[in-house]
């Protein structure tokens, strides 16, 4: 059972999968809600990596970040032979390919998180996927982004596209407490965090305390 929101993802971004099940163990004790196979591992070790999670914390949801551009619906297909739970497709994707993996999701029981990296209009294209039935909308402002512009994030976009999202949680990746706080209170359902926890000297302890300032922000 799903606890209540809001929810901390932990985004397993690392080339191997013994790193990213040695973090998953860390992160597991620390309280984090959701497993992420992160993109970086997917690319690095392949699908594979999702069931190795899956099986290694068959308690724990395991979403499947692909940020698929195409083909959403056998990405729905390989998560749930994998015995994932959650998959990704980008927002930015052509329609579709966001409607067939919202359709192939509601068949095999896969939720489909749009992630809206890059998308310039985030509210009108959330307004669309939630139209079409998506389970969860991801504001995702990426590290690409985040390099070029140091204090930039996706806390703006939450309360406007909460509104338009209704019932539909809305989620956001964040680089640190202070942001995941912020995007809590502004009504986030989920905060996802990975590699900017990892390179703490305590990473242990510095997740411990992100989550429960996380659970306590609400």
């Amino acid at each position: 059972m799903t606890p209540p929101p809001p929810l901390v993802q932990l985004a397993l971004d690392f080339p191997t999968v013994e790193e990213a099940l040695a973090a998953a163990e860390i992160g597991v004790a620390a309280g984090v809600d959701i497993l992420e196979a992160g993109t970086p591992l997917i690319v690095a070790r392949g699908a594979g990596a999702i069931g190795r999670l899956a099986r290694a914390f068959p308690s724990m949801p395991v979403l499947a970040d692909y940020k698929t551009m195409d083909s959403g619906f056998k990405n729905v297909q390989i998560t749930r032979r994998e015995g994932g739970h959650y998959m990704t497709v980008c927002a930015n994707a052509a329609d579709e390919t966001v409607r067939s993996a919202i359709e192939e999701g509601r068949s095999t029981g896969i939720r489909v998180v749009t992630d809206t990296i890059g998308v310039k209009d985030p509210v009108a294209r959330s307004r669309q996927c939630v139209e079409w039935g998506v389970d969860m909308i991801y504001l995702h402002f990426a590290a690409d982004q985040r390099r070029a512009h140091p204090t930039g994030n996706a806390v703006a976009w939450v309360a406007p596209v909460c509104e338009v999202a209704g019932r539909v949680p809305v989620g956001m990746g964040c680089f640190g407490v202070e942001d995941a706080v912020r995007g809590v209170r502004a009504g986030a359902s989920l905060v996802a965090i990975g590699h900017p926890l990892f390179s703490e000297p305590d990473f242990p302890g510095a997740l411990r305390h992100f989550v429960e300032a996380v659970k306590s922000a609400r």
